[in-house]
């Protein structure tokens, strides 16, 4: 894994620097090189020219809150991950509606912070950095997972639907992707024919998952209750 690029985004220095302390430590123990940056609110850190592997926001900031700022990453970064730091229960629903990673409740005990930047590390930032190595018109590729939406089974071939349009054929049966898979609980075999990426997906349908980018992926009869299941499992990580 590279050098991990964190943002610390909190109005408070004393608290501010508590975080960043935990974090570093986390990290450290972990033989994990991580740069950690701080910001003193949210347009400071929006305005900065620097995309961030995960951004630690305090909620209640004055001017624009941590879930105002969320959002606004949301325009400028493909899928932040983000662990809201919040004295207020109340604000943790609100942080459903920008896809929070994570919750930690001030005043932050180390203990709490570092569990959850375990978790964290495991579901989100170990996850998007994965490759699985493919074979594409008879050369080896390095596919990164975190682009892939679906893979589908079609007409005796198999493609892998990227989150840019591009479609590839790869020589690979699906059964054996699947196998390859199961180590990324975000990767789902919904249907005979599709292993879907359930980091893709904006809504479960009565026979499909309709996907962020658009298009439909089919949930078959047989894998609906299990899809299900791994969907709304999936949502509240």
């Amino acid at each position: 894994m590279d050098v991990l690029k964190i943002a610390i985004c909190d109005d408070t220095v004393e608290e501010c620097r508590e975080v960043e302390a935990c974090a570093a430590r986390f990290f450290g123990d972990r033989r994990l090189k991580a740069r950690i940056d701080t910001y003193k609110d949210m347009p400071e850190l929006l305005a900065a020219d620097e995309e961030y592997d995960l951004y630690l926001l305090d909620v209640l900031m004055p001017g624009m809150t941590g879930i105002e700022g969320a959002g606004a990453l949301q325009k400028k970064v493909e899928r932040p991950v983000v662990v809201f730091i919040t004295s207020s229960l109340e604000s943790a629903v609100d942080g459903y509606s920008v896809n929070a990673a994570g919750f930690v409740l001030k005043p932050v005990e180390p203990e709490r912070l570092e569990a959850t930047l375990e978790r964290v590390l495991r579901q989100y930032l170990g996850e998007r950095r994965a490759v699985l190595t493919v074979t594409h018109n008879r050369v080896p590729v390095q596919l990164k997972l975190e682009k892939v939406v679906y893979f589908e089974n079609r007409l005796h071939r198999v493609y892998a639907a990227l989150d840019d349009g591009e479609l590839l054929t790869i020589s690979h049966k699906l059964s054996e992707l699947q196998e390859e898979l199961e180590g990324f609980s975000q990767f789902l075999r919904c249907h005979q024919s599709y292993i879907v990426n359930l980091d893709h997906v904006e809504a479960l349908e009565e026979s499909c998952f309709q996907m962020a980018g658009g298009q439909v992926v089919p949930v078959s009869r047989n894998f609906y209750k299990q899809s299900k299941y791994a969907y709304y499992h999936h949502r509240l990580k």
